[in-house]
């Protein structure tokens, strides 16, 4: 493959890899405390052909998505009336509490559309129990339960008060390191093993209120329609230099 081919292939497989990411933000714009993603790229070129080169032809050098990183960016806080919709203004994460034996360890959300169980216990509504502590700090009970017939009021600081008595705190955690967290789902985060957390300071919980995406649909829709044309031009760039090595091979062939 000569080196124009292989740059212009590069550069189609980036923009394929940049519509993935546009395409499924513009795909979650609407979901709950989703995070959008954002692509860096970087230049690479094979070890044997910058030695042979002494590095200095740039011709063998390619984009190279290096990574996509997280927009971990406040989305808008929606109003729904709601008791059991929870949202967070600041730096601070839900932690939920995987079923026994999960090999995913807890994971981290911002969406605070939560539920009781019948077994009387804060959930998400995909069934993950809600880490709660004593408003004291100090671990729950076992044997703690809420009554599932009765409202929860939940202040600023995440206390929960079932017939007006301080019952429970909602654990809000920040990670030490954000970039050591991983998605999991549109709206949940991995934290990887070395990374660990720690309380939240400053955090507010807004009960009755849900935090929107970060991404913006808008400007997701004019992302995807620019990835697309940059993707068309490359490969018309493509068909193009194909038809002209074929041309030079027939006419040589002629001569």
């Amino acid at each position: 493959m000569d080196s124009i081919t292989s740059i212009l292939a590069s550069g189609l497989r980036s923009r394929a890899e940049s519509l993935d990411i546009a395409a499924n933000n513009l795909a979650n714009s609407g979901t709950t405390a989703f995070k959008s993603e954002l692509e860096r790229y970087t230049l690479y070129g094979a070890p044997e052909a910058i030695e042979s080169n002494q590095g200095r032809d740039f011709t063998s050098l390619s984009p190279d998505l290096r990574q996509s990183w997280i927009n971990f960016s406040q989305g808008q806080l929606e109003h729904t009336e709601r008791s059991l919709d929870l949202g967070l203004e600041g730096n601070a994460y839900f932690v939920t509490e995987m079923a026994d034996g999960s090999p995913n360890g807890n994971l981290l959300t911002r969406n605070g559309s939560f539920q009781i169980g019948t077994d009387g216990l804060l959930k998400t509504k995909e069934g993950f129990k809600v880490k709660l502590t004593l408003p004291d700090g100090n671990p729950l009970p076992p044997t703690f339960r809420f009554d599932p017939n009765r409202p929860l009021d939940i202040n600023s600081l995440g206390v929960v008060h079932q017939n007006n008595v301080a019952l429970a705190r909602i654990d809000l955690m920040e990670p030490s390191d954000a970039t050591k967290l991983t998605k999991s789902g549109d709206s949940y985060f991995a934290l990887s093993d070395s990374a660990s957390l720690k309380r939240a300071v400053g955090a507010e919980v807004h009960q009755g209120w849900l935090e929107k995406s970060n991404a913006d649909p808008v400007s997701g829709g004019i992302q995807l329609v620019k990835i697309s044309r940059q993707f068309e031009m490359l490969q018309k760039a493509l068909q193009l230099h194909a038809e002209m090595g074929k041309r030079s091979i027939d006419e040589v062939g002629r001569v």
